[in-house]
């Protein structure tokens, strides 16, 4: 199994964001004002009917059944569930897109602003991958989360102090199962920006496929940031728009090295900096780890 350089990776990822144009934080708030910024701007016209329920019933000292029959209305709840949905298929696109320009900042291709949209290019495998993904995450965190719920009821109803220890150590089994899934099919998107051709399923199984024994090595690498992430809240956010790219950059050379065993430009590519013709070579090489996480 080969070793990954998490060191490396990082300074190459900031060695990409210094010599790249337009600046990386510059993209970064094009991505925040397009993402967040336009979500709370379209939620402040869509009411939610849960904060409508808090509020009258906190400050209101309305009855329980006065707000189900006025805030929980058919065209409320409608409407703000619609909203949701859509908001949430927009986000999978322009992560996406995010994805693309770290990806394309990594190997020096010099990304743009136009480069977060390419997720709307190739929509029907971007959102199929992002549903499927979270589906997929989804079903492996409530393998650990129905023993503990059971056991959190066990404990309550028997008053056993026994079982509801256990209840929490199934409680950081749950935890620890959404966490390697995610890991497991982060690379998805990767794939798909590298193949044109695959479908979103294959991407998945060829990014669980590609994950087999990095898993420690990518969680290592995203908790290598956890300091700055900490820190960014004091900052106002500012220092957000320096870190999204630097991870981002990071974790595409992490998957440069695992998929093709090199970071930064790739010359393997009929065109470079075009999306496809990286073709991947792990379980091939000497980087390609044989056993799992």
């Amino acid at each position: 199994m080969g070793f990954f350089n998490r060191q490396e990776a990082k300074w190459k990822a900031r060695e990409a964001i210094r010599g790249a144009y337009p600046h990386p934080m510059l993209v970064s708030l094009v991505y925040l004002l397009l993402t967040a910024g336009l979500t709370t701007l379209i939620t402040r016209f869509v009411a939610d009917p849960f904060t409508l329920a808090y509020q009258y019933l906190i400050v209101g000292n309305y009855e329980w059944d006065t707000i189900v029959r006025h805030v929980f209305t058919p065209a409320r709840t409608g409407l703000f569930a619609a909203v949701q949905i859509v908001l949430s298929l927009y986000g999978c696109i322009m992560g996406f897109g995010y994805k693309s320009y770290g990806l394309r900042l990594a190997r020096g291709e010099q990304p743009g602003y136009r480069n977060l949209m390419d997720g709307f290019s190739s929509v029907g495998r971007v959102l199929a991958a992002g549903v499927l993904t979270y589906v997929l995450i989804w079903l492996w965190t409530m393998l650990g989360m129905i023993p503990y719920m059971v056991a959190l009821i066990l404990a309550v109803v028997m008053e056993s102090e026994g079982l509801l220890a256990l209840a929490m150590l199934l409680l950081v089994f749950a935890v620890v199962c959404a966490v390697v899934a995610g890991l497991r099919y982060q690379l998805a998107y990767y794939f798909l920006l590298d193949n044109p051709e695959m479908g979103a399923m294959e991407a998945i199984r060829h990014s669980k496929q590609a994950m087999k024994g990095w898993k420690g090595a990518l969680f290592m690498l995203d908790l290598s940031f956890l300091g700055w992430m900490l820190l960014a809240p004091f900052t106002l956010g500012i220092l957000s728009l320096w870190l999204s790219p630097y991870m981002s950059a990071a974790e595409a050379n992490f998957y440069d090295h695992v998929v093709h065993g090199s970071f930064g430009p790739r010359t393997d590519a009929p065109n470079p900096g075009q999306p496809g013709g990286y073709q991947g070579n792990y379980g091939s090489g000497p980087q390609n780890p044989g056993g799992s996480f």
